[in-house]
């Protein structure tokens, strides 16, 4: 894959679409005719965009070739190569969790550039790919959200993983084992036994302290 620039792209938050870090891909001619024809047909494109919303799959918007401009595929509807996979993982397998919110950043983390993964599907195999980029989640509306992106107890980042079979998956943490080889020298345990992050972290919530009454820049805490 090509990233050659993409770490100085800075973006803020977007809601409902946001830019995608561009991706050639393949697409299935049957997501084109309301799966009516086209089968094992592929049509070539760049991923450009991807939109997010709560209860529903990541969906992205793709220039096909031809000058079309194609919208709302699922994960399941690209492929990295102009063939269909040995195994053909459906989309509720490359995506396990629905989109939490309509508010959302899409970033490479950097240290993990192009690292090697696995990634353990609903089958209970793992499936061997690379890492490509995350999509992050923000409340829609503090007093009303009811999709739980900000819920450390409920949060999952989905990690955009090319897998090696030619599809594309957004997994959370604790599917994927990461193989960065200048740092993770030890096995992955058969099944790690970390518990769940479920606290909120306020560093002002607590009480026997407050700022010293006075104007001056380098205040004293009493």
């Amino acid at each position: 894959m090509d990233l050659s620039g993409a770490f100085c792209y800075l973006y803020s938050m977007a809601y409902i679409e946001h830019n995608f870090f561009p991706l050639k891909v393949f697409v299935r001619n049957e997501y084109m005719y309301q799966h009516t024809k086209g089968l094992g047909e592929f049509t070539p494109g760049v991923v450009i965009s991807v939109r997010c919303m709560p209860g529903q799959a990541a969906l992205f918007q793709v220039l096909l070739e031809n000058g079309v401009l194609r919208d709302k595929l699922p994960s399941h509807a690209l492929l990295t190569e102009p063939k269909l996979p040995e195994v053909d993982l459906p989309f509720h397998f490359l995506q396990i969790w629905n989109c939490f919110s309509y508010n959302f950043t899409l970033i490479h983390l950097s240290y993990l550039y192009d690292t090697r993964v696995e990634v353990y599907m609903k089958d209970h195999k793992f499936y061997p790919g690379s890492y490509y980029a995350t999509i992050n989640w923000g409340s829609n509306d503090p007093n009303t959200d009811l999709s739980l992106a900000e819920d450390p107890l409920e949060h999952k980042s989905h990690h955009i993983i090319l897998l090696d079979n030619g599809q594309i998956a957004l997994q959370p943490n604790n599917r994927i084992k990461w193989s960065e080889p200048s740092f993770v020298t030890k096995p992955f345990p058969e099944r790690p036994d970390y518990l769940v992050n479920k606290d909120y972290y306020n560093c002002e919530g607590f009480e026997k302290w407050h700022t010293e009454d006075s104007e001056r820049m380098f205040y004293d805490t009493e």
